[in-house]
């Protein structure tokens, strides 16, 4: 067994996530890291960055298998729903997707724009919209409730039109949302399809994991 340790990163729009012998981090800048990296990225510039600094981890994209029919499906997504056998998939960052799997299949998914992009859209229209969102009781009867209402509320509606039980979700906002939704937070979900990818090829008894 390899004693080096092992390093997964998720380079995403916002932060580098970092797993590392369990403990998940982030960076707002790439670092040099120490040990065998493995890595997944949505971002070409940042990935760039990242590989400056760290030329020999590995791009698991070249090594994950996953049954879909979506066209060019986010890597970071794929990962999110690689050991979800039956669900629905909520990953709430920069953007939150929400992917829909049965039978170890991915029926398809659908984005919206994170948290913090709805607030700050709606801020780009008029100061008057530049508040805080409140789930309403009813029908939404403040400014407050119609933001949440259009936003997060959208967001439900779907899982409500396609969402497959059980519902889990991660992502920065995930806990945010589980306020809202009835599902499992799991802050380590897409770190979780990364090990599966590792294991799927051989490559995870090679390290320890303590």
């Amino acid at each position: 067994m390899n004693n080096e340790k092992l390093i997964l990163v998720d380079i995403g729009n916002t932060n580098f996530h970092i797993w590392e012998n369990g403990y998940i981090y982030d960076l707002k800048q790439a670092d040099k890291l120490e040990g065998r990296v493995f890595y997944i990225s949505v971002n070409e510039k940042k990935e760039k960055e990242f590989l400056s600094l760290n030329p020999d981890a590995v791009n698991l994209k070249e090594y994950v298998k996953f049954d879909t029919d979506y066209k060019k499906l986010g890597i970071d997504r794929i990962m999110a729903c690689k050991t979800v056998e039956i669900g629905t998939v909520i990953d709430a960052g920069s953007a939150v997707t929400v992917d829909f799997m049965k039978k170890g299949k991915h029926l398809g998914g659908i984005i919206f724009p994170g948290i913090f992009a709805y607030k700050k859209a709606f801020a780009t229209i008029s100061d008057k919209l530049n508040k805080d969102f409140r789930k309403p009781d009813d029908f939404p009867i403040s400014t407050e409730e119609a933001l949440w209402s259009g936003s997060i509320g959208s967001i439900i509606c779907m899982i409500e039109k396609y969402g497959i039980k059980p519902v889990y979700l991660t992502g920065g906002d995930g806990k945010y949302l589980n306020q809202f939704i009835d599902g499992i937070y799991i802050e380590d979900l897409v770190f979780k399809g990364m090990k599966q990818t590792l294991i799927e090829n051989g490559k995870w008894r090679m390290y320890n994991e303590k």
